[in-house]
């Protein structure tokens, strides 16, 4: 499943090729090298911490999982 951040880096990685593609001076580089792909780069820092996150929600979940499954075989309620 794409995430919010994967579209965000698709569209912006797109942008910046165009964009770079049109470039014919140092102005121009300089607008890639100092702004778009430092943004790019933020953005990528963004996948990769939502991944990281999403992988501990997935183990906190299976986590609460199995304590509900060792409280119900015990007869516990939940509370």
């Amino acid at each position: 499943m794409k995430t919010i951040f994967e579209d965000v880096f698709g569209m912006a990685s797109s942008c910046t090729e165009k964009f770079r593609d049109g470039v014919r001076d140092a102005f121009g580089a300089s607008i890639v090298s100092e702004a778009l792909e430092p943004i790019l780069n933020e953005i990528n820092s963004l996948r990769h911490l939502n991944a990281e996150i999403e992988g501990q929600a997935r183990n906190i979940d299976q986590v609460l999982e199995e304590a509900r499954s060792i409280q119900f075989k015990g007869g516990g309620e939940m509370r």
